[in-house]
């Protein structure tokens, strides 16, 4: 523009703009004359336009009137002059007539326009001047399209540079559905080799390589994505979306969220998607969430195979397409658990070693499609947990393999503790045993039944105990007893009353006469024992006679229960004291006779309080359960008192011990 003016319509041209910082900065200079341009631009390096002044552009700029001067007065170059020298170079410019006019944007003053004459002689005129302001105004604007297509230009730059940086993937849709950009985190995430592939990918392509799922596992159509709704106009929630390539076998989580963006028109332009990448998070999720599940399972059962099958089970699909369990046996390997997907189970490549992992301890990789896992505890390895990937594609990452570690040692710690259990189980099994009678003996004319109910998980020796024994051919004792506590101790106390009981009979007849001599040794035991206690009820019955005769002393025990042949039941003893307790216990001995099909019933407490708190049976609720069996073989005397008192409880609170003797 400035070189359309000269020399057309001036012999000097100068575009002056006002900066930001109020400086004024002379953008164009023109002359025809190159040595001027090249005199004009040392000038303004030496003497820059002063914003304060109070003539030429400064004033035009401040006031946005224009300054015509039709002749140049020297008076003017003396005014703004800031020295001798500068006063000298203005002169020798020669300028004679000068115009500045200001150049508006919007209303604004952004700078000015200033022709000037020289050589030509030319005066300038009001008309020179409405000219002057028209190519000024024109210049203006000009001006302000470059500024706007810079500031365009950098805003996209720099929008383009924030999105290429955002770690969550964007995208925007076309009203048609087609993709229109696409950042370089979509690209990765999507699996596409770079944004033009993926921006020139038909929609349905999209749905033939995406199956997409909702948190429940239902399918996700491509219409119900937020994108859609959003083109709709709709503002839609977030949508957590489970995806698989099927190209890649690949699966990921992510979170969808969409906004519509709209036109003048108020019709929706375009579909910005924001795509938020929580595969991470969603598979640490969903980890805690299986391995929660899978220590439930394993802490279900003290049966370890079946676990183990469960374990298995609930590994596939979730981690792998096929999984087995392998215990050491010895030198043999046991296979005790295998779970697939589908009807026939994919065979594990060659060479997989159950056997190396075994022996070395080490987790053993195939590729991106088989894991063996050690199932290790301390320093030992129990077995092996093999996870394998095959019709679904599946790849496994640092990520299942942490899984899997972390299963194989739960499932490793599962195994012990149930084997820990069975040897516990078993020694507390064979120590009780060896406290109760292996057989009853037979007693001439009468029928013997007992019945032995531990409480809790077998793992303590309990406390109640029963025996029967004779002294001579006709002569014979019943016991039952419950000894305070569990475990060792009691056992020992147990021990302690069973011989004691026998030993004593040998001297002494009378029951009484026995239970004393057990509490008196108990009490000479009790620095060792910690002061434990026991209740006995000790019957004696001699079958010499006919019918048999039945004498009874108890120790602060239950009294035993006689059901009589036509219905009648009595409860028939002295409570007496506790044994091991005190020196001098109240012991009391009381018979009764024992005719055909009557059924003399010991028992201890846990057969009344196996229910308690919640349900305790009385002496007259026990005796009227009896009744209904009165003259019942003893077997079925303590089949049914058991059923009707023990088996309703899920869980009873105390050892059961209950011994019947029916005269024939």
């Amino acid at each position: 523009m400035a070189r359309l003016a000269v020399p057309a319509f001036a012999d000097w041209c100068f575009v002056e703009l006002l900066r930001p910082d109020g400086a004024i900065e002379r953008v164009v200079m023109e002359h025809v004359d190159p040595a001027k341009r090249r005199f004009i631009v040392e000038y303004d390096e030496r003497y820059p336009l002063d914003p304060d002044s109070p003539v030429g552009s400064p004033q035009v700029i401040r006031s946005g009137e224009p300054i015509l001067m039709p002749e140049i007065p020297d008076e003017l170059w003396e005014a703004v002059a800031q020295d001798p020298e500068q006063l000298r170079l203005m002169r020798e410019a020669g300028m004679v007539s000068a115009m500045v006019v200001p150049m508006r944007v919007r209303g604004t003053v952004i700078g000015d326009l200033a022709l000037t004459t020289a050589e030509s002689g030319r005066r300038y005129t009001a008309d020179d001047l409405e000219r002057a302001q028209q190519l000024a105004d024109q210049c203006a604007l000009a001006i302000d399209n470059a500024r706007l297509h810079t500031t365009l230009r950098e805003t996209r730059d720099d929008l383009r540079a924030i999105l290429e940086g955002v770690a969550d993937a964007v995208t925007a849709q076309a009203p048609d559905g087609r993709l229109v950009y696409a950042n370089d985190a979509a690209v990765r995430l999507l699996g596409y080799r770079d944004a033009g592939e993926m921006l020139a990918a038909d929609p349905r392509d999209f749905r033939d390589r995406f199956e997409m799922f909702d948190e429940r596992g239902e399918p996700v159509p491509m219409t119900d994505l937020p994108g859609r709704h959003a083109l709709a106009g709709r503002q839609p929630p977030p949508l957590t979306v489970r995806y698989r390539d099927t190209t890649s076998h690949t699966e990921r989580w992510s979170r969808i969220q969409s906004t519509p963006v709209f036109g003048a028109d108020g019709a929706v332009r375009l579909a910005i998607n924001v795509i938020e990448d929580i595969n991470a998070l969603k598979r640490a999720e969903e980890g805690h969430r299986f391995l929660s599940e899978a220590s439930r399972v394993l802490a279900g059962s003290l049966d370890y195979h079946e676990t183990l099958r469960a374990v298995a089970r609930l590994a596939v699909p979730r981690i792998a397409d096929w999984c087995a369990v392998d215990l050491a046996a010895g030198d043999e390997i046991e296979r005790v658990a295998v779970a697939h997907v589908g009807e026939h189970a994919p065979e594990p490549r060659p060479g997989m070693g159950v056997h190396g992992v075994l022996r070395g301890g080490a987790a053993e990789l195939y590729g991106d499609s088989a894991m063996l896992l050690p199932m290790r505890l301390r320093d030992r390895v129990l077995g092996v947990i093999s996870f394998v990937s095959s019709g679904s594609g599946r790849r496994f990452d640092e990520q299942d393999l942490l899984l899997a570690e972390d299963l194989a040692l739960r499932a490793a710690a599962a195994v012990e503790n149930a084997r820990l259990y069975e040897t516990a189980s078993s020694i507390a099994g064979t120590l009780q045993s060896s406290l109760l009678p292996p057989v009853l003996p037979e007693i001439p004319a009468i029928e013997l039944a007992a019945a032995y109910r531990p409480a809790g998980a077998g793992l303590e020796v309990g406390g109640d105990f029963y025996d029967v024994f004779s002294t001579a051919e006709d002569q014979w004792y019943a016991v039952v007893g419950d000894v305070c506590g569990k475990g060792a101790e009691a056992a020992a106390v147990t021990a302690l009353a069973r011989y004691t009981i026998r030993a004593a009979a040998v001297r002494r007849r009378s029951p009484s006469a026995i239970l004393r001599w057990l509490s008196d040794a108990m009490l000479q035991q009790a620095a060792d024992d910690d002061g434990r206690f026991c209740t006995i009820a000790c019957a004696h019955i001699d079958v010499s006679r006919s019918p048999a005769r039945v004498t009874v002393a108890c120790g602060g025990h239950p009294l035993p229960l006689v059901i009589r042949a036509d219905g009648g039941t009595e409860h028939f003893g002295s409570p007496g004291t506790l044994l091991g307790l005190v020196e001098r216990p109240d012991l009391q001995d009381r018979t009764a006779e024992l005719r055909g099909g009557d059924t003399l019933v010991l028992y201890t407490d846990g057969l009344t309080e196996a229910g308690a708190p919640a349900r305790v049976w009385t002496p007259e609720e026990l005796a009227d359960t009896a009744r209904t069996v009165a003259g019942a073989p003893a077997a079925t005397t303590v089949d049914h008192l058991i059923a009707a008192t023990v088996d309703p409880v899920a869980r009873v609170r105390d050892d059961v011990a209950v011994l019947a003797l029916r005269a024939a």
